[in-house]
């Protein structure tokens, strides 16, 4: 059984980093183990809804990787 392929989905928060989603890329998970789903425009949010961010932010704030299932 093949495990998911994890790595870190932007760099420094001081670099301006395209979003994930411009290149298909539509999970990723922060540092606090938090799944954030793509939304509409520039938008992401926890898969539970409660929290809601632009792709800046979440750069901003977090270490980041992308989830491939």
């Amino acid at each position: 059984m093949a495990s998911p392929q994890v790595w870190l989905a932007a760099g420094p928060a001081e670099t301006e980093v395209p979003s994930p989603a411009a290149v298909g890329v539509d999970t990723v998970r922060d540092d606090q183990l938090r799944v954030w789903c793509c939304g509409e425009g520039d938008w992401w949010h926890t898969a539970d809804g409660l929290h809601h961010v632009t792709w800046r932010e979440l750069h901003v704030r977090f270490d980041l990787v992308e989830v491939n299932q």
